[in-house]
């Protein structure tokens, strides 16, 4: 038979994992920093994307100048 003793005891200990998980901190400074270079990461892939075509056709241009003979 249960005590109110035993019961709140058993409420205090189910709760205790997510008041510990609340006030855990390991692994915030990384998981910013994850968070902090993924979104560089897509910033520079848009960057890419957007201007690498007119880059490669102004490199191509310019290769084909740099090439061409001499009249």
């Amino acid at each position: 038979m249960r005590t109110e003793t035993q019961s709140s005891t058993d409420k205090r200990a189910s709760a205790a994992p997510s008041v510990s998980l609340v006030r855990d901190r390991r692994g915030a400074i990384p998981t910013e920093y994850v968070v902090l270079v993924g979104t560089m990461g897509l910033a520079v892939v848009f960057a890419f994307v957007t201007v690498g075509p007119k880059l490669v056709q102004d490199f191509q241009r310019a290769r084909n100048i740099t090439a061409a003979p001499i009249p």
